[in-house]
């Protein structure tokens, strides 16, 4: 099966998945004064489509994923989807 390499030559073993954009928190890091464009909830990848993608990653070489976002705990039944 085919890896995943970036453009230096190196193989991919890890991601980040953002899981949301939200945020109940407001340090300048991920949210600055003049705010930031908030994606449509529509928009976000559903757990089924987060799951899916995860594991296609994972046949292609990746062995850690880290759920990562505004504040993961702001979306709703992230708890169950982990």
């Amino acid at each position: 099966m085919s890896k995943l390499i970036d453009s230096f030559g190196r193989q991919m073993e890890y991601v980040r998945l953002a899981v949301t954009d939200r945020c109940n928190l407001r340090c300048q890091y991920c949210m600055p004064a003049k705010g930031i464009d908030i994606v449509p909830r529509q928009e976000l990848l559903s757990y089924k489509e987060m799951y899916r993608l995860i594991r296609v990653l994972t046949e292609l070489g990746v062995h850690k994923v880290r759920v990562t976002g505004g504040e993961p705990f702001v979306r709703t039944d992230v708890v169950g989807f982990l």
